[in-house]
């Protein structure tokens, strides 16, 4: 079961232009475009006519959307606003209408109730929302259920094995102490590790020649957006709290604040959205570049094996699974969702 009545990223807000973009969402498909004030508008992709993709049609001077196989048109509330050769548009001629907000970084759509789309219910990055701060942006398509991505964030017990070139290594799994939490339908992970290698990107971004204290700060927002605060310290300096507080101390330290948003395509696909944000006035340019560049290799990495996963999973369906111990935010993380598919049916 997918959730209807939630708030998910439809897209970039660089990616929404004038030219029409189809996105399946929930199993559904979506029209994405700017009318003629320049207003994100998302509508069901099909014509009334004849079901053809309204996304591969084109937009008129004032912003309409026209059908591509007959030049039928809509505007942004859905209703069909002008049909060739005949006068009269029928009145009950209305496609379903998304809400659609930009906020951040991203344009967040609502796929349930419209009466219950309230734009204070999105998720908030407030790293993101910094004075003078910069951002990196990404989009991943991976073809597995989004619980498979839900599960593989709140567990870095994989770091060593499936990242071992960017941001994991051995000393990830050394003495290493977890403490989930939830807080309604939220679940936080907050890991550390002392006094171990760095891993490479740490070591090439940071400049870090000496061991280091470690830590991993992940809350998860149901039912499937992330805010990530993670980084490595010179030993001797503790790790931050897991209110991300950024330690003010004369050592070395290099942290992350990242973003992730995942949102259902089908129950077998999902569409994986990544930020990453960061003072200028402590990382340049050419540093933000190679950081986020080894992030995204990393997300690269889980695809791979989250795909094979889903193909094993489609084969061999209902096959009992072995629970352990770093699994432990995961499984809160699913119970919650469990409970919210129960509400919905």
């Amino acid at each position: 079961m997918l959730l209807k009545n939630f708030w998910y990223i439809a897209a970039l807000r660089n990616e929404i232009s004038a030219k029409p973009m189809r996105r399946i969402l929930l199993g559904r498909p979506v029209v994405i475009w700017r009318d003629g004030s320049g207003k994100a508008r998302a509508l069901e992709d099909r014509c009334l006519h004849r079901q053809v993709p309204l996304s591969m049609g084109q937009t008129t001077d004032t912003g309409e959307i026209e059908c591509p196989y007959h030049g039928i048109r809509y505007n942004g509330e859905g209703r069909c606003t002008f049909i060739p050769e005949q006068t009269r548009v029928p009145a009950t001629a209305k496609l379903p209408a998304y809400t659609i907000v930009e906020k951040g970084e991203w344009a967040w759509l609502w796929a349930g109730q419209p009466e219950k789309a309230d734009p204070s219910l999105i998720p908030a990055y407030p790293w993101f929302e910094r004075s003078g701060w910069k951002s990196r942006t990404g989009y991943l398509h991976v073809k597995c259920n989004y619980k498979l991505i839900v599960d593989n964030l709140l567990n870095m017990a994989h770091l060593p094995y499936v990242h071992p070139r960017t941001i994991g290594n051995a000393g990830d799994l050394e003495g290493a102490t977890m403490k989930v939490t939830r807080n309604g339908t939220n679940v936080r992970l907050a890991r550390k590790v002392y006094n171990v290698e760095p891993p490479p990107t740490y070591k090439k971004a940071g400049g870090f020649t000496g061991n280091v204290n470690r830590w991993q700060t992940i809350d998860w927002i149901a039912p499937s957006n992330f805010e990530f605060h993670t980084g490595v310290v010179e030993t001797g300096h503790e790790p931050p709290s897991p209110e991300y507080d950024a330690p003010k101390i004369n050592a070395r330290i290099l942290d992350r604040h990242q973003m992730h948003g995942i949102a259902p395509e089908t129950e077998s696909s999902s569409h994986y959205y990544v930020g990453f944000v960061y003072d200028p006035a402590e990382i340049n340019e050419d540093l933000a570049d190679f950081i986020f560049g080894q992030t995204f290799a990393t997300f690269k990495e889980d695809v791979v094996i989250l795909e094979a996963q889903q193909t094993n999973m489609e084969m061999m369906p209902g096959e009992k699974q072995l629970d352990i111990v770093s699994d432990s935010a995961g499984l809160n993380a699913l119970k919650v969702l469990d409970e919210l598919e129960a509400a919905q049916a």
